[in-house]
């Protein structure tokens, strides 16, 4: 029972990058463009939703401002969580004082009137995306951390073990006036091998 808890919790820490981790440490920022990338567009989808959460509010921005904070937001803090842990209340902060002026500069005007139904339904359906994106990224994330992390170390004990099998079965290529032969094994995912190997002894094999 242990064991399995800390498989699962190793799995879901390695699901979440932290400057703690080695790998996720030493990564450079260039290699990391997809992984923020996903994270600025799944917050500018949250900032959309959000967006939608202040029909009674007057449009900021174009309706471009919520995205494009909270994701920004999103990805300055998941690079310092990576990179710079203790730069994370700082930017916190500035996305906050950012977002309250936003949200008072939305309220300065009062907006067009909104049918109370209209505002139910996207209030209801706003919120659902927002719960939607949070707990569809962190299955996606878990997933990743745990069968993808599995899925990788079988595939570098494959890579080494067949790497080895090519060391110790060469391939063999014999010619004489009798016979021409050639032998390759090929590694497989199976339990096992084979050995192949020609020897030569007064002319024949």
């Amino acid at each position: 029972m242990k064991k399995k808890l800390r498989t699962w919790l190793a799995g879901v820490r390695s699901a979440f990058p932290t400057a703690f981790s080695p790998y996720w440490h030493t990564l450079p920022l260039a290699r990391m463009k997809t992984l923020l990338s996903g994270y600025f567009f799944i917050g500018a989808a949250g900032g959309f939703a959000f967006d939608l959460l202040q029909l009674n509010a007057s449009r900021t921005g174009g309706g471009f401002f919520w995205p494009v904070l909270v994701g920004t937001g999103a990805t300055a803090l998941r690079a310092a969580g990576i990179k710079r842990y203790r730069l994370i209340p700082i930017l916190f902060l500035l996305v906050v004082l950012t977002a309250l002026l936003g949200y008072w500069a939305s309220h300065v005007s009062p907006p067009p009137p909104v049918p109370f139904a209209v505002h139910r339904r996207v209030l209801f359906d706003a919120i659902g995306i927002l719960v939607g994106i949070g707990f569809g990224t962190r299955c996606l994330l878990f997933f990743a951390g745990t069968e993808g992390l599995a899925s990788i170390r079988m595939q570098t004990e494959l890579s080494l073990a067949h790497g080895i099998q090519a060391t110790l079965v060469p391939t063999i290529s014999h010619q004489n006036a009798s016979f021409e032969l050639y032998g390759k094994s090929i590694p497989s995912t199976e339990m096992g091998g084979d050995l192949i190997d020609v020897i030569e002894s007064d002319g024949g094999l």
